[in-house]
């Protein structure tokens, strides 16, 4: 997991800068020796993912009259656009090269299969995403457990 250092501005503040951790999570490797495929903002993709799954949720349950289909596509371009943030540009290529963005009004199946790919995706990603923060826990884990161990000696602190 690499760790980037940027820096942040609170509004209000004069021209104060403070540096603000965020990490960065690696999540494949590229094909063709090309640029990393990375989740940027790790935060941003789970509060979007939460967005999507719940509506996922409502277009699953929900008739959607004709008129008020612009309205979620409207919605929909936006937490696609969101994704497209959260990750690095070779990411953002491969979900545009899977799920073309349209600027026809699509029908409600038509809406529902497009959400359901993204949410598929994104699933796919935040996996990847936490399976990189759970090997890095039992790495950082597994060296505390050695240093521990290293440390051990006879009774009095003294190694033999």
């Amino acid at each position: 997991m690499d760790a980037a250092e940027i820096m942040s501005r609170r509004p209000g503040d004069d021209e104060v800068a403070t540096p603000v951790r965020r990490f960065v999570v690696i999540v494949g490797e590229p094909a063709g020796g090309g640029a990393a495929f990375r989740v940027e903002d790790p935060a941003r993709l789970l509060r979007v993912w939460s967005l999507l799954q719940g509506t996922v949720e409502q277009l699953d349950g929900a008739v959607l009259p004709p008129e008020g289909m612009p309205g979620v596509q409207g919605q929909f371009r936006v937490i696609r656009g969101e994704v497209e943030r959260a990750v690095s540009a070779p990411l953002a290529a491969e979900l545009r090269r899977i799920l073309p963005p349209s600027d026809a009004v699509p029908s409600a199946g038509a809406l529902r299969v497009e959400c359901a790919a993204l949410a598929s995706w994104v699933d796919s990603v935040v996996v990847q995403m936490l399976a990189v923060f759970a090997a890095a826990g039992e790495r950082s884990q597994q060296g505390s457990v050695a240093a521990a161990g290293a440390g051990a000696g006879r009774a009095d602190g003294r190694r033999r």
